[in-house]
């Protein structure tokens, strides 16, 4: 394919397209990196994943392979949130669809403590997070300090390069709970996430906050499109 036909083989990379106004409101917003708590959620399914990146089918012939995928697996949406200093969580949604009531019931489980006036928290513009009741209660609790939709502070859309739980925090948890053998439900899918989780060290958080201080860095200096062309959910 190479030497004789001049092929080469390509790998798909997902990634998010920006629009001129995205790129304003990213440059405005990297500011605030040292007191950030960032949160999202994510969806793991017992069945597991496929890691296609490496994946690659030469021949001169279709070899007819077939990849069996589990439909409707049973799954489990986790929230975590990320600070320089520490994680939090994870939390376990019951309900398999998130709600704004259900997700304003979680966010009081963060500390007390982060209340200081120098932290401001981070959500992105998924609909449970619009919430009347959730903006009502973030304004009281992080008054001009919490970043979101109809938020204090606008999260920049269609930026998951700008926050380490797409980053890094997901990658990491997914790639040490999906080892063989694979969880054969969602019990005991659940603690090999709590048990991941608490994998991260500070260490780890250090070299996280220098990578995403380097990102912002970048980010509002310059027009850049995006710094992560792939971000595991």
């Amino acid at each position: 394919l190479r030497k004789r036909l001049h092929l080469k083989a390509y790998r798909l990379s997902i990634v998010q397209h920006l629009t001129d106004a995205d790129k304003v409101v990213r440059k405005d917003f990297c500011k605030f990196l040292d007191f950030v708590i960032f949160s999202d959620e994510s969806t793991f399914h017992v069945s597991g994943k496929v890691n296609i990146d490496n994946c690659r089918i030469w021949g001169s012939e279709n070899p007819r392979v077939s990849l069996e995928h589990v439909r409707h697996s049973p799954k489990v949406i986790v929230f975590c949130a990320l600070s320089k200093e520490r994680v939090y969580g994870p939390f376990f949604f019951m309900e398999t669809t998130i709600t704004g009531s259900v997700y304003l019931d979680l966010i009081p489980q963060l500390d007390e403590d982060d209340q200081e006036e120098r932290v401001h928290f981070q959500q992105d513009g998924a609909p449970p997070h619009y919430l009347g009741e959730v903006r009502e209660y973030l304004n009281a609790r992080f008054p001009g300090r919490w970043i979101g939709r109809a938020a204090p502070i606008a999260w920049p859309p269609r930026s998951p390069d700008l926050t380490p739980l797409d980053s890094f925090l997901w990658g990491f948890v997914k790639d040490r709970v999906f080892v063989p053998p694979l969880p054969a439900s969602v019990v005991e899918l659940r603690p090999r996430i709590t048990a991941s989780v608490a994998e991260v060290t500070p260490e780890m958080l250090r070299s996280v906050w220098q990578e995403t201080d380097y990102r912002w860095d970048v980010c509002s200096i310059t027009n850049e499109v995006t710094l992560n062309r792939n971000y595991p959910r």
